[in-house]
């Protein structure tokens, strides 16, 4: 481990700080962007089943590390988020949501190879992204990774259901021999 990284530790459970934090504020200043608060609601190292009814970006990264970020939003902050970013109202999931979730997602993985510049785990160069609709399916992880999920709850006072205001931003990486 590095100068640069500390390993947050609760009751034994080990984060990478790094990690973590650049996630964090890569997530928040994309979301910034569409005009939306948001506040972490936990973080876990281990994999958990997403939510229902939900749309995923998902970009791979390579450079001292390989691996890919995940965003899995449900449709009313999908919706929303494009909304507020394209400034154009979306109801629904769309061909312009599809596309501005590829857009959010691109500027997470962005903002978090920026965070991660000149560090043990820096991104040099990020995929296209992928949109997945629907919830039917499960993403396997590699045993020797550092994994990390965010759930973040959007601040939305419209919003009744804890579902429809709740994302996850989930990371797996592995450092590449040298």
């Amino acid at each position: 481990m590095s100068d640069l990284e500390e390993v947050a530790e609760i009751k034994g459970l080990l984060l990478n700080s790094l990690i973590v934090n650049s996630m964090i504020t890569s997530v928040e200043s994309c979301l910034q962007m569409c005009e939306l608060k948001v506040r972490v609601v936990g973080v876990t190292k281990i994999p958990i089943q997403l939510p229902k009814e939900l749309i995923t970006g998902l970009i791979g990264l390579s450079g001292k590390c390989t691996g890919f970020i995940s965003i899995s939003m449900p449709e009313h902050v999908a919706t929303l988020a494009v909304s507020r970013l394209s400034m154009e109202e979306c109801k629904t999931i769309n061909a312009q949501v599809v596309d501005g979730i590829g857009e959010i997602s691109n500027i997470i993985a962005g903002g978090l190879k920026t965070k991660l510049f000149n560090t043990p785990w820096m991104v040099n160069h990020i995929t296209i992204p992928s949109v997945i609709l629907g919830d039917n399916y499960n993403i396997s992880y590699s045993k020797g990774i550092e994994y990390c999920s965010v759930t973040f709850e959007v601040d939305d006072p419209n919003t009744i259901m804890i579902h429809d205001r709740v994302f996850m931003v989930n990371t797996s990486l592995m450092q590449t021999p040298t």
